[in-house]
């Protein structure tokens, strides 16, 4: 079903509803109805209607290999109460366009719940990097200042070396004649 056109231009493509509606007939669970009332029971029924069962049909046909029974352990699955077999038992009785809509809504909540772990870890991850930034930059700032102190002696014993070999020279004898 696309959303850009209307639900009889869709039906029309399909090479009309008749087809439309022997396609549905196969995809479907008709339980004790008859064929034929099911058929004209879909035939009064609406192009968007039917659209949308044609959908839920190879939905179920294509993901849960068009057993309901599957579909409400699938459902369950994505629940997280794939062991509970009473609860998978009373999502069987659920009709299969709920079922998809609980199993679409299930896969949602997971793609949201992994979405706001990964953004957690980002969080923490910029928040590592930034601790770490500023541990790189206390310990530049002590090296710098280590580096600073170890100049400014390194200076004043050469200035002291300097000192002491003027006086020295000062002593020595000149060798003037």
């Amino acid at each position: 079903m696309s959303g850009n056109k209307a639900p009889l231009a869709e039906v029309n493509e399909q090479d009309g509803k008749e087809k439309l509606v022997d396609r549905i007939m196969g995809l479907i669970d008709r339980g004790e109805e008859e064929s034929e009332a099911l058929k004209l029971r879909l035939l009064a029924a609406s192009n968007k209607k039917l659209l949308r069962l044609a959908q839920i049909g190879e939905t179920m046909k294509t993901q849960y290999g068009g057993s309901r029974e599957k579909l409400a352990e699938g459902v369950a699955q994505a629940l997280g109460r794939a062991k509970d077999n009473d609860y998978v038992k009373a999502l069987g009785t659920y009709t299969p366009g709920r079922l998809l809509d609980m199993a679409r809504e299930a896969k949602k909540k997971v793609a949201d719940e992994a979405r706001g772990v990964a953004d957690k870890a980002k969080g923490a991850a910029r928040e590592v990097t930034e601790a770490a930034g500023k541990a790189v930059k206390k310990v530049t700032g002590k090296a710098k200042a280590a580096a600073k102190g170890a100049a400014s002696k390194a200076k004043a014993a050469a200035k002291g070396a300097a000192g002491k070999a003027k006086a020295a020279a000062k002593r020595a004898p000149s060798k003037r004649k």
